[in-house]
Parts: structure tokens; sequence; C-alpha cells
């Protein structure tokens, strides 16, 4: 530990060797016993702040990515029965005949399937990063598939705004991981 300085870097007063704090503005005095233990309880905050931002990226990718992923994968399987489903609603019918669209069960299919298709590609971006996250490596990978999920996730104005978020999140987590 270094020796503490004769004056306080505060105020200026003179200090008696050993002195701990500043009698005259209270200021802990540099290289004394009490501004190492101060350095060292602000180091442990910083890493538990740290870890506390880590662990809201994971929950946040997590509560995304799982399930629009299974969503959209269930969806892409289910395709045609929830086209037919739709098609045979009487109305979803008197709304086509009320727009005067030329719309078929297999336009109905092929947007279910390009609407999955986006989901489930936004889910494993979303799920990419997550795992980078959790591993703390490949920073500009995790940035950058959880952007691309933002992106993807184009049927919403509040998933994209919440997806740009999570990824500025993530980009600012760059000195936990181990490959920055």
């Amino acid at each position: 530990m270094a020796e503490s300085s004769n004056f306080c870097t505060k105020c200026g007063r003179g200090l008696e060797p050993g002195m701990q704090f500043c009698p005259q503005c209270g200021a802990v005095v540099s290289g004394s016993q009490a501004d190492a233990d101060f350095k060292k309880q602000e180091a442990e905050i910083e890493s538990y702040i740290r870890e506390s931002r880590v662990n809201w990226a994971v929950f946040a990718l997590a509560i995304y990515a799982i399930p629009v992923t299974i969503a959209a994968f269930i969806s892409l399987l289910d395709a045609g029965a929830t086209a037919n489903t739709i098609w045979m609603n009487d109305d979803f019918q008197n709304w086509i005949i009320q727009h005067d669209y030329d719309i078929s069960v297999d336009t109905v299919k092929n947007y279910i399937m390009i609407a999955a298709g986006l989901a489930l590609g936004s889910g494993v971006c979303a799920l990419i990063s997550m795992f980078c996250v959790i591993r703390r490596k490949m920073w500009k990978i995790a940035v950058a598939m959880c952007f691309l999920a933002s992106v993807l996730c184009c049927w919403s104005i509040f998933g994209i705004f919440i997806g740009l978020m999570v990824t500025w999140m993530i980009y600012g987590l760059r000195d936990s991981f181990t490959d920055s």
C-alpha cells in the first residue's frame, strides 16, 4: 500500500502519518487503508452491477426468443391448417368481400409462412445472441444477432424498440466478454 500524502487532495489541509480521513473535510486520505478498502468495495459493486446487466440481457432475450421460436416453428408446420381455418371464417370472408380483395387460401397460407419465417429467423438470432451472452464470448456476434432479431421482428414496432434496447444493453457489456 502506498504511503499517504502529507496534504488532503480535496481541501489541502496538512495530514499526520496514518490518518485515514481528513479531519477538516472528511475525504478519504489517498493511499490509506480506508482508500484501499473503498476501492475494493467499489470494484465489487461494479462487478455486481455488470453481472446484473448480463442477467437482465439474458432474461430479456430468453423471454422473447424461446416462445417466438416455438410459436414460429409450430406455425410453419401448421400453416396450411391455419390458413384453412382463417379462410373458412365468415368474418374473414365478409372482410374480403367488403374490401374487394382478390385473396385465395394459398395467399393466406403464403402470408402465414412469410410471417412465421420472419419470426423463426428473429427467434433463432435472439437465441444465438442469448447463448453468446451466457458464455460471455463472441461479443460482436451477440450484438449483431440481437440487432438482426430486432429487425426481423418487423411485425411489431414495440418488439423492434425493445430489441434495439437489448442490443444497446449487450453493446454496453463489452467488458464482460472474454474476447471483446
